[in-house]
Parts: C-alpha cells; sequence; structure tokens
C-alpha cells in the first residue's frame, strides 16, 4: 500500500499531485481523499494518504458522456464511485434523518427502502456467536455488487483466511460518542476480525486484504490516529 506523503516547506497539493500521480491537476483528488476542506488545507508535517491506483485511473480517465464512468477507467462497474463528505452520501445513500422514530431507534422502512443482502463465496464465523457461520452481509442495495466483487476477489488473492470474523455491516446507529449517524447506518461500511483489532489500536490486519479493499476505493479505519483509530473498519466514503 502506498505510503503518505508528509509535507514539506514549500510543497503544494499540485506539486505533490505531480510528483505522486502524475498530474498536479490532481490535487482536487488528494482534497476530497483526504477529507481536507480545500487545496491550501495543508500544513508543514501533515500526512497526505494517496488514493488507490483505481481512483487515480479514474480521475486521468476521459469522461464518456451519458454513461457512469469506471472507477478503473475500464468497463464500467455496477456501483457508483466512493462519495466524499456527508451531503454526498446523503446525496447518493440516501438520508436516514426522516426515519428516526420518538425513541431514538429508526424505523423498519429504511431497511426495507436501502438495505439488501450481498451472497459472499465462503462463510465467516460471527463474532457474537462464532458458531453462526455468515453467507450474506447486509449493505445498501447500491453496493451489493461492489461488496459481492470484493469477497470475490479475497478469495481469489488467497486472503481468505485473513478474513478470520465479521462484526457487522448494516446497522441504524449513530457514531460512538456522536450524535451524526455511523457509516453503518448506510450500509457502507463493514468490520472485520473485530475481537484483535479494537479502536485506539494497531490491530493485525492483513496489509494485503487493506490493500485490496482500499483498491476498490474504500477508506481504513486503521489510517486514523489517537482514539478514533479503527483497524477493524472499512467504509465505502471519505470526509466522514
Amino acid at each position: 500500500m502506498p505510503k503518505p506523503t508528509i509535507v514539506k516547506k514549500g510543497d503544494t497539493l499540485a506539486k505533490i499531485a505531480a510528483a505522486q500521480l502524475g498530474d498536479a491537476k490532481l490535487a482536487s483528488l488528494l482534497v476530497s481523499y483526504n477529507g481536507l476542506a480545500g487545496a491550501r488545507d495543508i500544513v508543514v508535517g501533515q500526512a497526505i494518504h494517496l488514493p488507490p491506483r483505481a481512483d487515480v485511473a479514474a480521475a486521468k480517465a476521459p469522461r464518456r458522456k451519458g454513461r457512469a464512468q469506471a472507477r478503473s477507467g475500464g468497463p464500467i462497474r455496477p456501483w457508483p464511485a466512493a462519495p466524499n463528505g456527508l451531503a454526498a452520501i446523503l446525496e447518493m445513500f440516501g438520508d436516514p434523518a426522516p426515519f428516526v422514530l420518538p425513541d431514538g431507534t429508526v424505523s423498519p422502512k429504511w431497511e426495507i427502502q436501502q438495505i439488501a443482502r450481498a451472497k459472499l463465496p465462503f462463510p465467516i464465523p460471527y463474532t457474537g456467536n462464532p458458531a453462526v457461520m455468515i453467507t450474506k452481509i447486509a449493505c445498501h442495495k447500491k453496493l451489493v455488487p461492489l461488496f459481492e466483487a470484493v469477497f470475490a476477489d479475497i478469495q481469489a488473492q488467497g486472503l481468505q483466511g485473513s478474513v478470520k470474523t465479521y462484526g457487522g455491516g448494516y446497522v441504524a446507529r449513530m457514531k460512538r460518542g456522536q450524535s451524526k449517524p455511523s457509516t453503518h447506518t448506510w450500509g457502507i461500511a463493514i468490520d472485520l476480525n473485530d475481537r484483535t483489532n479494537a479502536m485506539g489500536t494497531a490491530g493485525d490486519i492483513d496489509p494485503k486484504l487493506v490493500a485490496l479493499f482500499e483498491g476498490y476505493g474504500f477508506v481504513w479505519g486503521g489510517r486514523w490516529s489517537g482514539a478514533n483509530k479503527d483497524p477493524m473498519h472499512f467504509q465505502y466514503c471519505s470526509g466522514y
């Protein structure tokens, strides 16, 4: 996986994009991928994470009028590009706020409208009860093909053994200690190997598994810092 670039005196995102991505115009891609407010929102010593090669290729590829552009610049894929920021998440995956009931729970209508099941090519032990084998995961209906492609690729690359337990996908709840929805509420996040990858720890997720998820556009919580570091967590969005 690519190492982050550390901002030096005199650096700009355009310079970093030119040096690391081959095109200064991709500074906007660095802005969105790192959840920055703008191209000037950098300071000396800051780590700038580089987006997956698929995102870079898609950004460089010419747009096709009237058709969805593939993330890789190749064949059209049946899932949307990962959104950046809350507004983009709401636009792409819907707003759960109108479905919140007076007691704070979310109406079943939200799940009926937005959530579907992705089939897994191999069973995964459920953390809550390892005797239960998970064969389908609940996720946003738009991402069913994406999750199925990711796990098929995991199997194809011989990484099945790196997926030890399934901690959860869709669940309607707030972010831990916050009053805004978790990405799990939209069904755009998944927790894996959670027994040995608690928040605030380095965890033991296989780097090859991380690289695979990031190659599909997921953000890995293990790259976050401090108490927010969450190595079990993969989410299909940035800037949130």
